[in-house]
């Protein structure tokens, strides 16, 4: 009945009517008590509204909307919602019981807000999904009551429950069983206080990411296959003969390998190929459903928290050298132009020759004798993927595909988990081989898909939203660069990108933060940071689940010829549905990274305070700003640390005083005066004697695999 009903509201032609007129026009008179019930129903979850007339009306007619809520201030909060540019102003007494990240049903009040420049303001009318389902940290007591302590602005304390078998001073993550009160009950002790490594899991647990696996996980391990042998010997093997992988030196999910050769008609023949996890876990067993779960692995400094466990990640779907693998092949004859004009998707089987590090192809690229004589049989390859690699990054150039570029640090900790140094990470031709074959491959899997017009899940990236680039062209303008068009395209940017002066390199972060967010999707959209209309993920599927999905799809549809128009529909609903989720879990597993990096670079810095170092204005806001070292190491300057008054332009994102202006780019010696593990936070001070600074050197280290 609701869904009949909802159809009738959202239909265009629909304007408002009673109860009395909905059931004349839908001829529901025998179904009064139904259709009541379902009113109420939709009502009360603020699908529909009701008037002062009494007439149900859609809620965006009532100024009704749902929104995320961010909490950063106990006194107010912000709301940002997908149909506003803006986001609106909500008051401590319009919190509605809400927390920090909660989806929210909102209703626009218009009344002038308090802060400055905001002209809207909203009330939270309900609580929609909550963003907080589990708490992390010590346990403390007092007053005979076990509770754990919390260093957010929305809320101080969760009551403990079930504190019998735990101690005072254990790391515990609970799950919340009532918000108001807000009570939670242990569901894992994470360790003790002081332990190695539980810092890292600490901030892990708290976006729900763990390196150990449900027991039903563990159990259904032992039942995998363990020789694949006979699978391995049904299938077709490569059309090419040297395989190898080419990973970071630390790297045990080895995923991905390539193969290459040179045509007779002057053709390259790139065959990419990926471990087929779809043969070992499948659809809805206790693995399948804990990998869509957790939606990717995450990567924390000297750890990870795997998608699956390490006996499949690490062993069996890993494509460790010179032993029968399972992998889906891709293999691309590409011209001189970089267009794929022929493919073939099969599953295969193989053995690569080689497990090669980024650093080895690198040094072979340069010129190391050493390296070039122990891998001789390897060159030829290797510098025909990088002649294939120049080719199909110049087409993408062509295409108007974004290449940042933004420097990167990795923090380098010792055995007992303690930051000894953050380096640069450097992306050698090694790792852009890599990256441009696993592109080219991903693309013609999601084209291949789509033309068969069949449901799949694509990577899409829109254009960016018009504000924020309008907030961003106005920035530049002022820097002297050439105006952008009211509607920006992928070539300005990429001309913009390639015109961009060394000192204001940091203008790629801002230019980044403008431009929207790439997500999976059940609608092929295009992507427009990589100037691609089809495009997917395929390459990785044992750290990220969306690939895994796409491998079953390929089985589906392509090896099996499975195609059943009557499931289409409910096909694409579940796979819009994990493409949600996994969006989702992605930022969460980028959100955690970035926390990892900033505790362990707050920690890594405590050992210099009071000393100096040269850095950047890497931003400006009205309190301070931020200062950049050149190890991506970054502080905040308050005001107060600034000498004379200061003004904030915020058109030009500048500070103007009797100092000159501080501005974005700008180069200054600042002090260490804070460094704190536990808030995350460094603070520096303005030096204006610039003697005894101390250098901040750019080693490098290899980078990790992207998210494009």
């Amino acid at each position: 009945m609701k869904e009949k009903l909802l159809e009738f509201f959202h239909a265009k032609n629909y304007w408002p009517r009673s109860f009395e007129e909905i059931i004349f026009e839908l001829r529901l008179e025998d179904q009064r008590h139904e259709v009541k019930k379902a009113l109420k129903e939709l009502t009360a979850s603020y699908e529909i509204a009701v008037n002062k007339k009494g007439k149900y009306i859609l809620p965006e007619d009532a100024g009704i909307h749902v929104g995320a809520i961010s909490i950063k201030n106990s006194e107010y909060g912000f709301i940002g919602s997908a149909y506003f540019d803006r986001d609106f102003y909500v008051s401590k007494a319009d919190f509605g019981g809400a927390l920090d990240k909660d989806v929210v049903v909102f209703q626009i009040k218009h009344k002038l807000s308090p802060i400055r420049g905001m002209n809207r303001e909203a009330k939270v009318l309900a609580v929609k999904s909550r963003n907080m389902k589990f708490v992390v940290g010590e346990l403390e007591k007092k007053k005979n009551v076990f509770y754990i302590r919390l260093d957010r602005q929305d809320v101080d304390n969760v009551k403990i429950i079930n504190p019998d078998d735990y101690q005072v001073g254990d790391i515990v993550k609970a799950e919340i069983v009532s918000y108001k009160p807000l009570e939670a009950s242990i569901v894992e002790r994470i360790g003790i206080k002081n332990d190695i490594g539980v810092d890292i899991l600490t901030i892990a647990a708290e976006f729900d990411f763990s390196d150990r696996f449900p027991e039903e996980v563990v159990k259904e391990l032992d039942g995998l296959p363990k020789d694949a042998s006979a699978e391995a010997a049904r299938r077709r093997r490569p059309s090419l003969e040297t395989i190898i992988t080419i990973d970071g030196a630390d790297a045990k999910d080895l995923d991905d390998a390539v193969g290459i050769k040179k045509l007779a008609n002057g053709n390259y023949l790139l065959g990419v190929y990926i471990a087929d996890v779809s043969y070992y876990v499948r659809e809805g067993s206790a693995i399948d459903l804990e990998a869509r779960r957790r939606g990717t692995s995450v990567y924390l400094v000297n750890r990870v928290m795997p998608m699956l466990p390490p006996l499949l990640s690490n062993n069996l779907c890993s494509l460790n050298p010179q032993t029968d693998k399972l992998v889906i092949a891709c293999e691309m004859e590409i011209t001189g132009e970089g267009e794929v004009v022929n493919s073939d998707i099969f599953p295969s089987a193989l053995k690569t020759k080689y497990r090669m590090t980024y650093d080895a192809v690198n040094e072979i690229i340069a010129g190391n004798p050493e390296q070039r004589e122990k891998y001789r049989d390897l060159c030829d390859d290797i510098f025909l993927m990088l002649e294939l690699k120049n080719v199909l990054n110049a087409m993408r150039e062509r295409r108007g595909a974004l290449d940042f570029d933004v420097d990167e640090g990795k923090v380098i900790v010792d055995n007992s988990g303690r930051p000894r140094d953050v380096v640069l990470v450097e992306r050698g031709e090694g790792e852009r081989i890599i990256e441009e074959f696993m592109l080219a491959a991903n693309e013609t899997v999601a084209s291949t898909v789509y033309y068969l017009e069949l449901p799949f899940i694509y990577r899409i990236h829109d254009e960016p939203d018009y504000g924020k680039m309008e907030a961003f062209r106005s920035l530049v303008n002022n820097l002297g660069y050439r105006s952008f068009k009211r509607r920006v395209n992928a070539k300005q940017l990429q001309q913009f990108l390639s015109t961009l002066r060394d000192e204001d390199s940091y203008l790629k972060v801002l230019l980044l933060r403008a431009m929207a967010k790439a997500v999976y999707s059940e609608k092929n959209n295009g992507h427009f940071g990589l100037g691609s209309r089809c495009y997917t993920h395929f390459t990785a599927p044992i750290r990220r689940y969306p690939d895994l999905l796409v491998h079953r799809l390929l089985r589906k549809y392509l090896f099996d010829q499975d195609i059943n128009r009557d499931e289409w529909a409910r096909l694409t609903e579940e796979i819009s549905g994990i493409a949600e989720y996994a969006s989702k879990r992605e930022r969460e597993a980028m959100e955690c990274e970035y926390r990892v990096n900033d505790m362990k670079k707050a920690e890594y810095m405590a050992n210099f305070l009071g000393e100096r170092f040269e850095g950047i204005v890497s931003s400006v806001t009205r309190f301070g700003l931020f200062v950049m070292l050149p190890n991506t190491v970054e502080g905040f300057v308050h005001i107060s640390n600034i000498k004379g008054y200061y003004q904030y332009d915020g058109n030009t994102m500048r500070l103007i005083g009797p100092g000159g202006n501080y501005h974005l780019g700008r180069k200054v010696t600042v002090e260490v005066v804070k460094a704190d593990k536990k808030s995350r936070e460094i603070d520096f001070k303005i030096v204006y004697n610039s003697n005894r600074v101390k250098g901040n050197g750019k080693r490098r280290r290899s980078k990790q695999k992207g998210r494009s």
